[in-house]
């Protein structure tokens, strides 16, 4: 059993994102999941969720050289050793769609940055993925033959500064995403304490305290979790 993320909720950006975003727990469980993430890897909310990921991905087991698995799982171990972000750009097959048993050839630049609950713990990981299939796989294939074909043309250096630029926009765009997650849990996180200190307080209900809370932001045109922070720390009435 995972560490309890009762104090995750999915943040609208990462909801909207564009960026195919994935949670893993520190057991590697998968906890969340973006539609964007869901139709890179053509799999729906069901077949991921409280699933092991390296269980829901594995590696091809037709190709004895994958390391698909082997890779990721250092990667994660990275973060949760350094509580730092980790890069990657590497194949990983992934099982068609329509055939389970058959493998499609995939190449991916992938991103995973620590996760961080308010106390400071870390409890996961934000896995940031971007098919980059259609560049590298030229570039793959010519590596894979003989040494005199190795004589890049200028079409095929194109492809692999290609490859490089886009890998290095998704790794700015999942730190950004990364940092508006984190914000988002912060809040959260907040407003669930203040609204238990008002139910204490006040001697009513969870839902009874959060209306409380959230019309005293309304009233006041104030940022909710700026509200909740007063409560917590300067005692605020609400």
């Amino acid at each position: 059993m995972g560490p309890d993320l009762g104090n995750y909720n999915r943040a609208e950006t990462f909801q909207a994102a564009d960026a195919p975003l994935l949670v893993v727990d520190t057991d590697l469980v998968i906890r969340d999941v973006n539609p964007a993430y869901l139709k890179a890897t053509a799999r729906s909310y069901d077949e991921l969720i409280e699933i092991p990921i390296f269980e829901a991905f594995p590696d091809n087991p037709d190709d004895a050289h994958a390391t698909g698995v082997a890779s990721g799982s250092a990667s994660f171990e990275r973060v949760f050793r350094t509580a730092r972000r980790d890069h990657l750009l590497h194949r990983y097959d992934i099982q068609s769609r329509d055939d389970p048993g058959t493998f499609v050839r995939r190449f991916w630049a992938l991103v995973n940055s620590p996760l961080r609950d308010a106390t400071g713990h870390l409890f996961g990981a934000l896995h940031h993925v971007e098919d980059v299939t259609s560049t590298m796989e030229p570039i793959w294939d010519l590596g894979s033959s003989s040494s005199a074909d190795l004589n890049m043309d200028q079409q095929t250096w194109n492809s692999l500064v290609t490859a490089l630029t886009r890998e290095a926009l998704a790794h700015q765009q999942a730190r950004m995403t990364a940092e508006q997650l984190q914000h988002a849990l912060d809040s959260r996180v907040l407003i669930e304490q203040a609204k238990g200190m008002i139910a204490a307080r006040e001697g009513i209900s969870i839902d009874q305290a959060f209306a409380r809370l959230r019309q005293h932001a309304r009233r006041h045109n104030a940022i909710l979790h700026d509200v909740a922070r007063a409560v917590i720390e300067l005692g605020l009435p609400v």
